[in-house]
């Protein structure tokens, strides 16, 4: 199955990136072999391989494991049109509920944060975004691209300049891997903001998502990946025996979010909670 092997190498070496950007590429290559083969063996083997490629990839296993149910090559098509449309159903979310002339800081790069910025555009909103960096692998570096190819006012800065540039924020916006009972998984840095939004009284914290992030089978591990993503790391393995640790996800609670936004509106802790006692469907 080659399809198969090149995306799930595309999303293990991060080609493909972004949860949704996962589980639609994931639909796609099952969809073609859908096509050639039904719902039998070979399409059981790739949907086990494509669910497990990322260890936070909750969208894609909810979106696969949405189709199995349904057993029907319409399902994918359905699922792949919800996937292009709820995150901007909770950007409208978003945009009705922000102040004009807002600074908004916002880390690494969700579709769903930029599809709330398009709403605010489209809504004639005047604001600025402060974009961190990102490391590692730089992918703030997208989320700023995309903004100047908007027209928005971007800041653009290191991570540990995020608390700095905390007083400056009315909003942190930031997108979602996994949501579980205990809180948000995301982009690692994530947690580190929330707690400098937390002693910011001006500053709110949101979570902007679609509804196929919530893990309702207690899928999703925090993500260890490898060291080679951390700059110098041969350098200081070979000439000082450092052990090199490079977790790229961490858990938010609760506590520290001001706000969970979906394509149903904002939810309280107590409906997310009911809501993961169900399974995604569309």
């Amino acid at each position: 199955m080659p399809d198969v092997d090149e995306t799930v190498k595309k999303i293990k070496n991060l080609e493909i990136q972004g949860a949704q950007s996962i589980a639609k590429e994931s639909l796609k290559v099952l969809s073609k072999i859908v096509e050639e083969e039904g719902f039998g063996e070979k399409f059981e083997e790739a949907a086990e391989r494509l669910k497990n490629a990322r260890p936070t990839g909750v969208s894609a296993h909810n979106c696969i494991n949405f189709v199995k149910r349904r057993g029907e090559i319409e399902a994918i098509d359905a699922t792949l049109d919800y996937l292009n449309t709820a995150k901007n159903e909770a950007g409208k979310v978003v945009a009705d509920i922000v102040k004009d002339e807002s600074v908004i800081l916002t880390h690494c790069h969700s579709s769903a944060v930029i599809a709330a910025f398009r709403s605010m555009l489209d809504m004639d909103r005047n604001f600025r975004v402060i974009v961190t960096e990102t490391e590692p692998k730089l992918q703030g570096v997208k989320t700023a691209k995309k903004l100047n190819e908007m027209n928005i006012p971007v800041n653009y800065i290191v991570d540990a300049a995020a608390g700095l540039y905390m007083w400056a924020a009315d909003y942190v916006f930031v997108g979602v891997d996994s949501i579980r009972p205990s809180g948000v998984l995301n982009k690692i840095g994530t947690y580190m903001l929330s707690l400098a939004a937390k002693e910011d009284p001006d500053t709110e914290f949101y979570f902007i998502a679609t509804k196929d992030k919530f893990d309702y089978d207690n899928f999703s591990t925090l993500e260890e990946r490898s060291p080679d993503e951390i700059r110098e790391h041969e350098y200081l393995e070979k000439e000082h025996e450092l052990v090199l640790e490079n977790p790229a996800f961490d858990m938010t609670p609760w506590a520290n979010i001001d706000k969970l936004i979906t394509e149903d509106g904002v939810m309280k802790k107590h409906e997310i909670i009911e809501e993961l006692k169900g399974r995604f469907t569309i």
